[in-house]
């Protein structure tokens, strides 16, 4: 995998992640779910924009490096989803959330040595 390909990957993995916590914190900020309410929350239109970003950053990383490397390495953005809601969304961390990071960090990187 090329430095710029490992950015690019990460990148997406960053844009996905903050999209996703800022649409939860807007979503949990509305009173009522409904798209007049969700288009009126910044939180949820800048972690959309985040989201969009990420998939046009993806399109890139497609470009240039085999699915089958790419793909699962985008699975990163999981565990990075945990830490994320622990931190900023005050969500439990429990062992089987880390065993599961664990066995999803060690899945990458026996895939990226193949």
């Amino acid at each position: 995998m090329t430095l710029k390909g490992f950015l690019l990957l990460l990148a997406t993995v960053s844009c996905t992640v903050t999209g996703q916590v800022l649409m939860k914190r807007g979503v949990n900020s509305l009173a009522a779910l409904g798209l007049k309410n969700a288009l009126g929350q910044p939180a949820i239109l800048i972690g959309a924009v985040c989201y969009v970003s990420g998939f046009v950053i993806w399109l890139n990383v497609l470009k240039i490096l085999p699915l089958s490397i790419a793909y699962p390495f985008s699975s990163i953005s999981y565990v990075a989803i945990i830490f994320a809601s622990a931190l900023f969304l005050g969500e439990a961390l429990s062992l089987y959330k880390v065993i599961g990071m664990v066995c999803i960090i060690a899945g990458v990187f026996f895939i990226s040595r193949g």
